[in-house]
This record gives structure tokens, C-alpha cells and sequence, in this order.
């Protein structure tokens, strides 16, 4: 397999969960020779994907973790794209699983309650939330299947739990990615996906993936503060593809109770312009692309985040776009 055979297509590059309006959800393929593999699932991901003509060879799904702007179009994915992906063979969609029982928030002096949505079963993984997204969308399911002869498409889309090894520790609680070596994620002839836990507390599981081919690697951050497990995952890495938010989004003169717990999001879950260099540094990947960008809607230049993210890198460092094609 030769580096044309292998490419990077970034389908949406905003970050956050509010749409943008210059950017599509934040997602990525990366296409190994006639094959698809697909990491997250933003908003307006299947027109991405038949826009970059991708979706007819669909062949995995990699989800980082559950918070909505990844995950917002998985289902949507397969709805949408049905009259296409039926002709595919079944589709593994590898995810987190469940974070395990989850109590109310406590709430401060001069905050109400947080209720607790879902109580009998508060943090759904993956192959739940598939199950639930099927029940939802019975009726449509059952309609175009007699209507328009559509295949099965429960039979379409295969839920699989990435499995944390017990002896790690990993908790939702103060230890969300302990130190580890790499879960293989999936392996076939073409491709090896091995993957990490990464630091986007409070929410657990969240990974990173890293893409292994006979023309060389791509690594996939997904949404974390720097992070020890990444830098393992990704030493050595041809491409590593990094979420990226602008420091001066966390320094707001806004006081108000959601801007505080925001600029605290920001500081404890991602990874700072000031910093994302240095990752890819320690690392040693070759080109540095940025992506999941906040803010999202391209109000600062390209050279803003490339001069932000120069300091401590010496490699190739591309800002990412929406469609942009990067081969190996």
C-alpha cells in the first residue's frame, strides 16, 4: 500500500455543540484504501460525507465520547444514508461505553438543584443509545422498510463497546485516563486502530484513535486537555489531527454563572493554542493539523491559530477546513 492510498479527508471541523455557521459538525475519514473509516459524528455529517463522495464506502465508525457535538448525526448517519449504506455490509460502530451510575451535581449556595435526566439509566454508551435511537425511529424504520423496500437497517449498524481493562482504574471520578498502553480497537489487513483515554473530564470514556497502515499512521485526538495517554498514542505518528480552542476564549470579562463554568471547561478539558505545539512536539508526529475549532465560526484568520500553535513545533502544521483532502 502506497501514501496515495491512504488519505485524510476532514468532514467538519467547528468545535462546540451550538452549529456553526461557517463549519460542519466536527468529523473526520480516514480512508484507507476503498474503505471508510469515520471518527465522530457532527452535525451534517452524511452530507459531508456524499459531498466528499465517501459515503457509499463506508466501512467503520469511531466514536471519541458522547458529548452531543459528536455524536449529534450518528443515527442520522444511518437514517439519512440508508438508501445508500444499505448496499453495505454491516457497519461496527466502536464507542464508549457506559460511565456507570452518576449522581445529581450538588448544587452551590446560590445555584438551584440539577436534576437528574434519566435517572434509571443516566449515561447510556453506545450500544444503549443505539438501541434507543432505533426504538425512537420505529415508525420511519417500519414504514420505508414496507413502503420503499428498504433492507433491515437495524441489521445495518453493529454497536460495539471499547472495553477498559479493570486493572487500569479508569473511573468518571477524579481518573478518567490513568496512565496505559493502547487498546487494539479493531485490526484487518489494511488498517490496525488502537486507541487511549484522554483527559475531557467529567466525561468518561473519551478516547483517542490512532490509524496504523503499511504507508503510515494518522492519530485522532478527540476532545482532550494535554495529555500524557495522547502523546504515547501518538509518538511517532505521521499525522496527528488535534482539537484546538483560542486562550484568550477562556479570559472573557463575562461573570455570569454559565460563562464561569465554560472558561472552566475550556481550561480543564481542552487543549489551549499556547499549547497544542508543544503536544505535537512530544509526540514527534510529522504534520500537525488543527481542528474542532473554538471559536468555530472562522473568526480568527488561519494565521492566528498557525502562529499560536508554531511555538515548540518545528513540523508541517495545517489549519484544517471543511473537506480539506491531506494525503500521507
Amino acid at each position: 500500500m502506497s501514501a496515495e492510498d491512504v488519505r485524510l479527508v476532514l468532514l467538519g471541523t467547528a468545535g462546540g455543540p451550538l452549529p456553526s455557521a461557517t463549519r460542519a459538525g466536527i468529523a473526520q475519514a480516514v480512508v484507507v484504501g476503498d474503505r471508510v473509516h469515520l471518527v465522530d459524528c457532527g452535525s451534517g455529517v452524511t452530507r459531508q460525507l456524499r459531498r466528499a463522495r465517501l459515503l457509499s464506502r463506508l466501512s467503520q465508525v469511531f466514536v471519541t465520547h458522547l458529548h452531543s457535538d459528536h455524536v449529534s448525526d450518528y443515527f442520522n448517519l444511518f437514517l439519512l444514508g440508508w438508501p445508500i449504506l444499505q448496499h453495505n455490509p454491516p457497519v461496527p460502530v466502536h464507542g464508549p461505553g457506559s460511565a456507570g451510575p452518576m449522581c445529581a451535581l450538588p448544587a452551590g449556595d446560590d445555584e438551584p438543584a440539577i436534576p437528574l435526566v434519566s435517572p434509571d439509566a443516566p449515561t447510556p454508551g453506545i450500544v444503549e443509545i443505539t438501541d434507543h435511537q432505533i426504538r425512537a425511529n420505529a415508525f420511519d424504520l417500519n414504514i420505508r422498510m414496507r413502503e420503499a423496500g428498504r433492507s433491515d437497517l437495524t441489521e445495518l449498524i453493529v454497536p460495539c463497546q471499547v472495553d477498559i481493562p479493570d486493572e487500569l482504574g479508569a473511573s468518571p471520578f477524579g481518573a478518567v485516563a490513568p496512565p496505559m498502553d493502547p487498546l487494539l480497537v479493531a485490526e484487518d489487513e489494511d488498517v490496525r486502530v488502537t486507541a487511549v483515554l484522554v483527559q475531557h473530564e467529567p466525561v468518561f470514556p473519551a478516547f483517542a484513535y490512532r490509524f496504523d497502515t503499511a504507508a503510515g499512521s494518522i492519530v485522532v485526538s478527540g476532545d482532550t486537555a494535554p495529555c500524557a495517554n495522547l502523546v504515547t498514542l501518538a509518538q511517532g505518528a505521521d499525522v496527528l489531527v488535534h482539537e484546538v480552542y483560542d486562550d484568550a476564549a477562556s479570559a472573557a470579562d463575562d461573570d455570569t454563572y454559565e460563562a464561569r463554568r465554560r472558561r472552566h471547561h475550556l481550561v480543564t478539558s481542552h487543549t489551549p493554542l499556547s499549547q497544542v505545539g508543544k503536544v505535537a512536539a512530544e509526540a514527534q508526529v510529522g504534520r500537525l493539523v488543527l481542528t474542532h475549532f473554538i471559536p468555530g465560526d472562522d473568526v480568527l484568520p488561519d494565521e492566528h491559530w498557525v502562529e499560536g500553535a508554531s511555538a515548540g513545533f518545528g513540523g508541517e502544521l495545517v489549519v484544517g477546513h471543511d473537506l480539506l483532502e491531506l494525503r500521507l
